[in-house]
């Protein structure tokens, strides 16, 4: 009996201790709080956000999976995280200044830059243009053949032989022209006394290129002559029958456009042809089928009548040709003046006058910026320029009443040009039509008015014209 009492106390004792440890152990654990701070058990209220709303936890892979407390993905077994609400994050209120900020960058382009505004005054602007020197057609002759027949002789061996004016050219046997000497002589003889028949028939052979000592020599000898020299009528140097006059080539913009200081082939309207090229070298003035200086015309070949035997080519006075933009010739007036430079030859430089103005545009290209207006001015050949010689034209014009602004404000986009007109805190692009420039200055013919501001130099506001989208205008 007292065994069982000593165990069963023993039993009791240790129940007792186990209740001792739980109790201090549960106390503990109220004190410090939960563990886990997301576990909200034994808490009356749910988790809230900044916003006093409840935190929901969400996959990040589906967002279908919706919890109010954290947790694994019963799908893919990822973490919750916590679910952005609608509207949360800090505001801002967008000003005037913010809004045009916000715009576009294809609309507007934004940059703290310097401005300027267009003025309205009369500027001086100096033209260049680039030609070169060719023929005066007016001094340009024609040696055909009269009659037909055979080149017994030839006196002209080369193409650019120099002449005389009454030189003997070849010697040539025609048939019609011995029939029409034989009723000159048969008049003589047959009917003397006829001075009307007789004085036609001098006419005839004069008609057919005799001159009247020709005409006198036959009648004095009584025979018809069968080779019959056939002279020079001018002064000159010979070229072949089919050779033309040299033209200055076509002149091609780098790029489009007029010219100008900051002209890259089409520049920005400017006032100058300087970058103005030549589709095609010119050559000195070359006779259609010469070969090494020689001629085509051969002792014994038949020729026709009204075929051209020779040119001949008087060069003592010349042709300078140039050709400019038509927006910079549309002032230009014969009579202005000009200074005249040759390439590379050491020729003296001439001061000339405007002669002649072409009527007539010469088109390089599909565009107006591509349309040529030719100018003429007269040169003296002696000891002077030579044809074929590449030469440059100088000359100075007012333009009055015109909208001047620094050329760097205008933007060069391919076809068209562009000028940044400032808006409030923004710089919009202006599409404008430029003309005459002067030094660093150009004319703005369309786009622009006075008292507005633009940025002064158009290319710093860019790194890509990709970004430039100009608003269409009405004309």
């Amino acid at each position: 009996m007292r065994k069982n009492w000593k165990n069963k106390g023993l039993w009791v004792g240790l129940l007792m201790l186990v209740w001792l440890v739980g109790c201090s152990s549960d106390g503990k654990q109220q004190k410090q709080g939960p563990a886990n701070p997301n576990n909200h058990a034994g808490h009356d209220h749910a988790p809230t956000g900044k916003a006093g709303q409840a935190t929901e936890y969400t996959c990040p892979m589906h967002p279908q999976i919706v919890q109010n407390e954290p947790g694994s993905c019963p799908i893919c077994g990822m973490d919750l995280v916590k679910k952005v609400q609608p509207g949360a994050g800090d505001s801002v209120a967008v000003d005037a200044d913010l809004k045009a900020l916000l715009q576009p960058t294809n609309a507007l382009v934004v940059a703290n830059v310097a401005t300027v505004q267009p003025e309205r005054r009369t500027e001086s602007v100096t033209l260049t243009a680039n030609g070169i020197v060719t023929y005066d057609t007016r001094r340009l002759y024609t040696i055909p053949a009269r009659y037909g027949g055979r080149i017994e002789k030839l006196y002209v061996r080369y193409a650019y032989q120099p002449i005389r004016k009454g030189q003997k050219l070849l010697e040539l046997y025609s048939p019609d022209l011995v029939t029409a000497q034989r009723e000159l002589l048969y008049l003589l003889e047959a009917d003397g006394t006829n001075i009307p028949l007789i004085a036609a028939a001098r006419q005839k052979l004069r008609l057919l290129g005799l001159t009247d000592g020709q005409i006198d020599e036959v009648v004095k000898r009584r025979q018809p002559s069968y080779s019959l020299a056939v002279f020079s009528p001018y002064d000159g140097y010979v070229v072949e029958g089919s050779s033309a006059a040299p033209a200055p080539a076509m002149p091609a913009p780098s790029g489009g456009g007029t010219s100008a200081g900051g002209m890259t082939g089409g520049g920005m309207g400017g006032s100058s042809t300087d970058e103005v090229v030549f589709s095609a070298a010119p050559s000195a003035p070359a006779s259609s089928g010469v070969m090494d200086g020689a001629l085509q015309v051969r002792e014994g070949q038949y020729v026709q009548t009204g075929q051209t035997l020779f040119q001949v080519v008087n060069p003592t006075r010349l042709w300078a040709e140039f050709r400019l933009y038509a927006q910079d010739a549309a002032r230009l007036k014969p009579g202005t003046p000009l200074t005249i430079s040759f390439t590379g030859s050491g020729t003296p430089i001439q001061r000339a006058r405007v002669d002649f103005v072409v009527p007539f545009f010469a088109s390089g290209g599909t565009d107006a910026s591509s349309q040529f207006v030719t100018i003429r001015a007269y040169l003296s050949g002696a000891n002077g320029p030579r044809v074929g010689q590449l030469a440059k034209a100088t000359l100075r014009q007012p333009v009055p009443n015109a909208l001047w602004i620094p050329a760097t404000a205008v933007l060069e986009l391919g076809t068209e040009r562009v000028a940044f007109v400032k808006e409030g805190g923004a710089f919009r692009p202006v599409r404008v039509q430029t003309g005459a420039q002067s030094g660093t200055l150009v004319a703005v013919t369309r786009g622009l008015t006075e008292g507005q501001a633009i940025a002064r130099n158009a290319q710093f506001l860019i790194d890509s014209e990709s970004f430039v989208n100009v608003t269409p205008t009405t004309p």
